[in-house]
């Protein structure tokens, strides 16, 4: 079963004024259409039969309105990760719904949120979500516009470790490989640790050099590796493309490309 854990898509009317903003914002094109339609059609066609669609809540405003539209997309090609946001009032509530719903995870998003993950704020939900066995899944990193910038960068590797090392029990993906644009800081702070990595690696993963990414592939365990893309930042065919072409086995690649992923989800 091939698994995309990192995509993103929006209702119809709202999307192209998204990918604009974004764009804006993060120095990042999308280069296919970001809704649902979109998303399905491109799965066809690149053969992953199954997408984690990720939520994008700027603010509280939006948690309760974003969780329902992913609720309501759900099927066998298409799951999601909630949101959540600690100036929402009542966030336990939305965290038990989203449970409840079969919803395996959260998505913290620091480039729009504007939260750090080792924030205190968060503290409360975190532990709300071990209680609850909900993942946690972190954008790391740089954006692409501020990958020069890094004192600007909010989700730093250093500060995610923090959040695994105070919540052991908390499962934790760090979305592009622990560490958009910021690889090296990477390696000092989760490289080996009980964290989970995404592949997703916006504009251009063939930028990235094929055996250092397998060399932190390996050094960090290949189970503990999810295929994500960011999609419609990346498109998935080319996203197998180069899980494809990096110096692993057979078995290394079909893990990451899935079989890790399913216990996440199912298991």
């Amino acid at each position: 079963m091939l698994i995309d854990f990192h995509t993103h898509i929006f209702p119809d009317k709202i999307a192209d004024t998204i990918l604009a903003g974004t764009e804006a914002s993060t120095g990042l094109p999308a280069k296919f259409e970001g809704t649902e339609r979109g998303l399905r059609q491109h799965m066809a066609r690149s053969g992953t039969d199954l997408s984690v669609v990720l939520a994008v809540a700027p603010s509280a405003m939006f948690v309760k309105k974003v969780n329902d539209w992913l609720l309501s997309i759900r099927d066998e090609h298409i799951e999601v990760f909630g949101a959540i946001h600690p100036d929402l009032e009542d966030w336990p509530e939305e965290l038990v719904k989203l449970q409840r719903a079969g919803i395996r995870g959260i998505k913290f998003n620091s480039l729009f949120q504007k939260l750090r993950p080792d924030d205190q704020k968060l503290y409360p939900i975190y532990q709300a979500m071990v209680n609850l066995k909900l993942t946690a899944l972190f954008h790391a990193g740089a954006s692409f516009k501020d990958r020069h910038n890094l004192y600007r960068v909010l989700a730093s590797p250093q500060s995610i470790a923090r959040v695994a090392q105070d919540f052991p029990q908390l499962k934790v993906i760090a979305a592009h490989y622990g560490g958009n644009h910021m690889l090296e800081q990477m390696k000092k702070h989760l490289l080996g640790k009980d964290v989970f990595f995404d592949t997703a690696y916006p504009p251009d993963l063939f930028a990235l050099d094929r055996q250092e990414v397998a060399d932190i592939i390996r050094a960090h365990g290949p189970k503990k590796i999810l295929f994500g893309t960011d999609f419609p930042w990346e498109t998935q065919d080319r996203g197998i493309a180069y899980i494809e072409s990096l110096p692993l086995t057979r078995q290394e690649k079909e893990i990451i490309l899935g079989g890790n992923a399913q216990q996440i989800l199912f298991g």
